[in-house]
């Protein structure tokens, strides 16, 4: 029966399977805990090492079967090795079940060696740029392809990302993807049991209720990607809440580590990843978070201005600004998050609700006044040169679409007909009622009349 004992064996499709001890607890099997249920490490009798998860009772499910098969497609993609996996059925594995009937559905796949993201951030181990870089692009390139297949992995966090060669030179790193079982696919029924609750990953706007579509990753994924570009820097490190780097009560809030984390990833990398971090951040919907499509190119962008920089001489000027922007960065958070003056606050609302009335040409012009005053790459002038795009956008429709124009002469035609039909309506109803009451005091004196005779 499970849990198993040490010496337990099991019989797996034509193989012979024993557990692992545990390498902190002599005597007792290699289990890790999880949300659905138990991963044991087994070994056969090759040495070769394989994984048995064995899921809850509320978690066994035979449309596991139908995830497998979706998963066999593409098991051959980075950081999809799990999805190699066979499961335990009652047509196949009959004699196992019959002698340990908690192994129903459970999945036997491969054992893969490595350290959670989450662990990576409750150690606090910087890692260097290079390797940054390397974890979020070859993340980024996974993720990139389940979206493009329309697939997306539902339940996606730092402690089901998996760092493989953690210790060795970033050529040597990769990320795998694990607790699949929740995937999206057009293919397969919406799960009983989504993931619930605030995490350092879940949106304001998806707190108390989960989500399950094509794009259900792209709000936690966006940060596990910012999460790991910025882990090079000290200051990240440090400023981390927990097994995440956002406490879950301040997601899509304008704090101390938001701000940090904006003006970390502009300086390593430049404008264009800080700015899908920024949209990202104000949004109000998943279809409104980047693609990671999006973030790919961005990517690409950071390499070649990671380049930049290493190949640019250092001048005194850079010097002297370096120390000016790092004294900006070690003011107290009050300065970083109050950054716009009361006149600046009042020229972006105006620009923002003639934005909202539809005066899109007024609105672009006052946003164009008002990034003028911000140096370029700081967080305000890439946001409000965003908001400009959004703006010409709409105007560029507006002129390629154009709405049916009217003359002077043909507006007021319009509204002297309205204004006569206004005035036909009144004068009806003023005969009517004049005729209403009329016939009420003719009935009345007939009436009287009638009395006296």
């Amino acid at each position: 029966m499970f849990p198993p004992e040490l010496t337990t064996e099991l019989h797996i499709r034509n193989q012979i399977y024993k557990l692992v001890s545990h390498p902190q607890f002599e005597g007792m099997p290699y289990g890790q805990e999880g949300r659905e249920g138990t991963v044991y490490k087994l070994v056969n009798s090759a040495g070769e090492s394989s994984a048995l998860k064995v899921f809850r009772p509320a978690f066994r499910k035979p449309s596991a079967m139908k995830l497998t098969e979706l998963m066999a497609n593409m098991k051959d993609n980075p950081g999809l090795r799990v999805w190699s996996r066979t499961i335990l059925n009652p047509l196949e594995d009959m004699e196992l079940l019959g002698q340990y009937p908690e192994l129903l559905y459970s999945a036997h796949m491969p054992w893969i060696e490595g350290k959670t993201w989450s662990e990576f951030m409750l150690d606090r181990e910087v890692i260097t740029p290079e390797k940054s870089l390397k974890l979020a692009s070859v993340l980024v390139s996974t993720m990139a392809v389940l979206e493009q297949a329309g697939i997306a992995h539902g339940d996606l966090s730092a402690t089901n990302l998996l760092i493989v060669n953690a210790n060795q030179e970033s050529e040597e790193m990769s990320v795998e993807l694990v607790d699949v079982e929740g995937m999206y696919a057009k293919q397969l029924e919406e799960p009983d049991n989504l993931p619930e609750g605030a995490t350092g990953y879940t949106p304001d706007f998806l707190r108390e209720y989960g989500d399950w579509s094509p794009q259900s990753d792209r709000f936690a994924g966006g940060i596990l990607l910012a999460e790991m570009l910025a882990w090079s820097s000290t200051d990240i490190c440090k400023c981390a809440w927990g097994d995440s780097y956002f406490d879950p009560q301040e997601m899509q809030q304008l704090s101390e580590r938001y701000t940090l984390l904006q003006e970390t990833l502009e300086q390593q990398y430049g404008p264009e990843v800080a700015a899908l971090l920024s949209r990202l951040w104000s949004a109000e919907q998943l279809q409104q978070c980047p693609t990671f499509g999006e973030w790919q190119i961005a990517l690409a962008s950071a390499k070649e201005f990671v380049q930049q920089v290493e190949k640019a001489p250092v001048s005194d000027q850079d010097v002297q600004l370096r120390q000016s922007e790092e004294e900006t960065v070690n003011l107290p958070s009050e300065y970083a998050v109050a950054a716009l003056t009361s006149a600046q606050e009042n020229q972006l609302a105006r620009a923002r609700e003639l934005e909202r009335q539809g005066n899109l040409t007024s609105a672009f012009w006052e946003y164009g006044k008002l990034i003028e005053q911000f140096k370029e790459r700081t967080p305000f002038h890439i946001e409000i040169g965003i908001a400009m795009e959004q703006v010409q956008e709409g105007i560029d429709q507006t002129m390629f679409n154009p709405e049916p124009k009217q003359t002077l002469v043909k507006k007021g035609w319009a509204q002297v007909i309205n204004q006569n039909r206004k005035s036909n309506y009144e004068r009806l109803w003023l005969y009517v009622i004049a005729g209403s009451v009329g016939a009420l005091v003719f009935a009345v004196i007939i009436y009287v009349i009638g009395l006296f005779k």
